[in-house]
Order: structure tokens, then C-alpha cells, then sequence
């Protein structure tokens, strides 16, 4: 299967919807959407026949009634002309709108009314993946989960089992308590103040927001060792020979972390920051 790319029509200003069939007036929000049907088909495997996008989720023409979720997925394209339920339901916003509490609920609801088992908010800064607990009324959102099945996956409940069951929410408290780790690991390894320590931190998390920004798979956006040691050998091939002075010397770690402070605001960062 060939891959699905992304189309937009300069001098008409319209972006190609492959779902529809249509051009459609260019938004930033329209972009966003039309990049990720692009990598649910590339990246997932899910086909164009088993997904929807602005589909009427209620009769309502009135008010919140008049509900229409951005992407809507399938188990299979016979689910879909059968009118089953809907196996993901996707709610994306562009890149200038900061994802907002109501925004997930918003979703959270939409995939109720579509009796669906995951829903999705994205734009190409965040994306965050969820389960929906349809025992329960839409007023918490359900288990956060790192990834979405791929389409061979969703119609196998034995893979979807074993995927929920791998699945570890990562709470506050949880949070709190590695970077309360990380923190001793570093003062007492470098035998640095906890005023400096801390400062190593923020260094830390400061390049690697960067560093899934702008480098990591579009998928999921999620830094792993994999994936960091897949972009340190394409970089050691392709950027590295073309490199001048200390950036051709400098470990891949530094070199991103250079770029780090390059992307965010220098006020943040002294001259002597390493």
C-alpha cells in the first residue's frame, strides 16, 4: 500500500481531504487533522475505508447536540457501514490553541455518544491517548494510556487486554517522586548543592521537550532510548561530517542540548551553562 502524504494546494489555498474526497479551505486546525489521518494510515495501519472525519455523533441540531467528532475510527470497514459503534474518536486542535481541561471532556464525551473505547486530543505539540470506561458517567477521564492499538490490533480483545494491562498511569505523586530520585542521584554522584542539582534537572527536562519536539517520531512524540539512539547514528552519518569547530567534537547529548538552548529563551540559560 502506497503511503498517504499530505496535500495542500497553494495557489487555491485547500487542503486535499482524502476521507471526503474534497478540498477544503485551509485552517490551522484542518492541517492538524489531515497530518494525523496521514500517520493513523502510515504509522498505524488503519485504512481510509474504516474511518470518518466530521461525523454527526447526535440528531440534535441545537446546542451541544450538534456535536461532530474530527476522526472517527472503526474495528473494520464492515463495522463502519453497519453503523456499529466506533472504536476511536479523535478531537484535534491546531497548534496555537493550548489544549484546555474541557478540551479532553469534550473528546471523553464524544467517544461516549459513539459507545467507543478510546478517544484521542491532539494537535502536533501534544497527544494524549485514553480509555474509556463506558461503565462509568463522563465525569472523569478515563485511564491514559501511552499509545493507541494499530489497526491489526483492534479487532484482537486478547491484544487489547494485554495492552490495557502493560498500561501504567503515571500520577503526580509518581512524578514527583522519580524527579525527587533523579535529584539525589545527581547531587550525590557529582557532589553538586541541591540548589545545583536541581539546576541539572531543569537542564535535563528542558532538552528533552526539545528534544521530542523536534526530533522524535511524529506517532507518539515520546522520547526512548531507541529512539535516541536511532537519531544519534543518523546524526553521527548525516550532520555530523558537515559539522564546524565544537560541534563536530561534541557528544550527541551536548549537541542537542546546544540546540536546547538555542530553541528556548538564552535568558534561561547563562553563558556558562555547559
Amino acid at each position: 500500500m502506497s503511503k498517504l502524504e499530505y496535500e495542500f494546494d497553494e495557489k487555491s489555498n485547500q487542503i486535499i481531504s482524502p476521507l471526503n474526497n474534497k478540498r477544503l479551505t485551509y485552517t490551522p486546525e484542518e492541517e492538524i487533522r489531515q497530518k494525523f489521518i496521514c500517520v493513523l494510515v502510515n504509522e498505524y495501519g488503519y485504512s481510509l475505508n474504516q474511518m470518518a472525519q466530521e461525523l454527526s455523533l447526535t440528531n440534535s441540531s441545537r446546542g451541544t447536540g450538534r456535536a461532530r467528532a474530527d476522526i472517527v475510527i472503526w474495528k473494520s470497514e464492515e463495522a463502519k457501514k453497519n453503523n456499529e459503534h466506533a472504536a476511536i474518536v479523535i478531537e484535534c486542535k491546531s497548534d496555537n490553541v493550548t489544549i484546555q481541561p474541557e478540551d479532553y471532556y469534550q473528546g471523553l464525551n464524544y467517544a461516549t455518544w459513539a459507545g467507543a473505547d478510546f478517544f484521542v486530543t491532539h494537535n502536533s505539540k501534544e497527544t494524549r491517548y485514553f480509555q474509556v470506561f463506558k461503565d462509568k458517567l463522563p465525569k472523569h477521564l478515563g485511564k491514559e494510556l501511552s499509545d493507541l492499538p494499530k489497526a491489526k490490533q483492534l479487532g484482537d480483545q486478547q491484544s487489547i487486554e494485554k495492552i490495557l494491562n502493560e498500561e501504567k498511569v503515571f500520577e503526580r505523586d509518581e512524578f514527583a517522586k522519580l524527579l525527587h530520585q533523579c535529584h539525589n542521584i545527581i547531587r550525590n554522584n557529582d557532589k553538586l548543592s541541591p540548589e545545583a542539582a536541581f539546576d541539572e534537572i531543569s537542564k535535563i527536562l528542558f532538552t528533552k521537550i526539545v528534544f521530542e519536539r523536534d526530533n522524535c517520531n511524529n506517532k507518539t512524540r515520546i522520547f526512548s532510548k531507541t529512539e535516541f539512539e536511532n537519531k544519534e547514528k543518523d546524526h553521527n552519518v548525516d550532520v555530523r561530517p558537515y559539522l564546524e569547530g565544537d560541534d563536530k567534537k561534541t557528544d550527541y547529548v551536548q549537541f542537542i542540548f546546544r540546540q536546547t538552548k538555542k530553541n528556548i529563551r538564552k535568558t534561561l540559560f547563562s553563558q556558562k551553562t555547559m
